[in-house]
């Protein structure tokens, strides 16, 4: 990378950290893919350099890992725990180790920040491991004649067609699959992507989310809870609650529901009555069409 593209994006991050916490969280999420040219690396590298690479990223996991346990923990030392860390330990992918160098040059006030990237970063490195490992695995199950061909549009996924009524996009491996919409879209909305939508509940009512094609039912009130289609009842504490199949999610969802992102919605919960959607997942996430605001009324 030459300096001035070394300045652009420096600039670009420097502009990213003007904007709410709120607002840079939805930034961050978009970080935690392996970007193409970072795939087109992987697929020249023998499986001994893969599996060497998933071992070092394994090692850094646990490093970090502990580091965020201390920084949740002591939440005053959070910066003090970033700068600890060697900036050059983050991949210079979408930015992070500028991302987190220019944040440890802020004297106070950025630890909410350092923490975010911290999390978000651990879930591009579980993302990062999943493809080498998606990649090896690919090899040994093709015949021997075919197992080094592997392009890149195998793994991005290919532009099959797609049948009527289905959603296109690409899971957590980067394969092309078809997830088929569960309603009519006369009927259900889906939220807009990366937005926060507020949503009026009476007391003790309960409100139909579809998260892909699985039906959930959210309820209002002191015993808020969110509710999946096979009566599994996870409560909903007051506050930001996050929702997906991966394991770091407050709610983690069952692991069946492939069409579920691994960080598929943020529930927030600040009055009992409000529910606040925010949509970070592939497949979408969906509500009843007379429930979705007008135009304007976003959060």
């Amino acid at each position: 990378m030459n300096i001035e593209d070394t300045n652009s994006e420096s600039s670009e991050i420097r502009s990213v950290l003007d904007c709410s916490l709120q607002e840079f969280e939805k930034d961050l999420c978009q970080r935690t893919n392996v970007p193409p040219e970072r795939i087109v690396q992987f697929l020249a590298c023998s499986n001994s350099e893969l599996e060497s690479q998933a071992r070092v990223i394994e090692g850094v996991q646990g490093r970090f890992a502990n580091v965020l346990q201390r920084c949740e923990a002591e939440p005053e030392n959070i910066g003090h725990y970033m700068r600890g860390l060697d900036p050059k330990t983050f991949s210079r992918d979408h930015g992070w180790r500028t991302l987190v160098q220019i944040l440890n040059e802020q004297a106070h006030g950025a630890e909410e920040f350092q923490r975010l990237v911290l999390s978000k970063y651990l879930e591009y490195l579980s993302f990062r491991k999943e493809l080498l490992h998606f990649i090896r695995a690919r090899r040994d199950s093709a015949p021997p004649a075919l197992e080094s061909s592997m392009d890149i549009g195998e793994v991005l996924g290919e532009t099959d067609a797609v049948p009527p009524g289905a959603l296109k996009e690409t899971d957590a491996f980067g394969m092309t699959r078809s997830v088929c919409m569960p309603m009519a879209s006369d009927k259900y909305l889906r939220l807009p992507d990366k937005e926060t939508v507020e949503f009026t509940l009476s007391a003790g009512e309960t409100m139909e989310v579809f998260l892909a094609s699985h039906r959930f039912e959210i309820s209002s009130g002191p015993d808020a809870s969110l509710v999946d289609e096979q009566g599994m009842c996870y409560p909903l504490p007051e506050g930001r609650v996050s929702v997906g199949r991966h394991i770091d999610n407050d709610i983690m969802l069952d692991p069946r529901y492939q069409e579920v992102s691994r960080f598929h919605v943020i529930v927030d919960r600040e009055d009992p009555d409000i529910i606040r959607l925010t949509d970070l997942s592939s497949f979408g996430t969906f509500v009843q069409a007379d429930r979705l605001p007008r135009k304007g009324a976003l959060a």
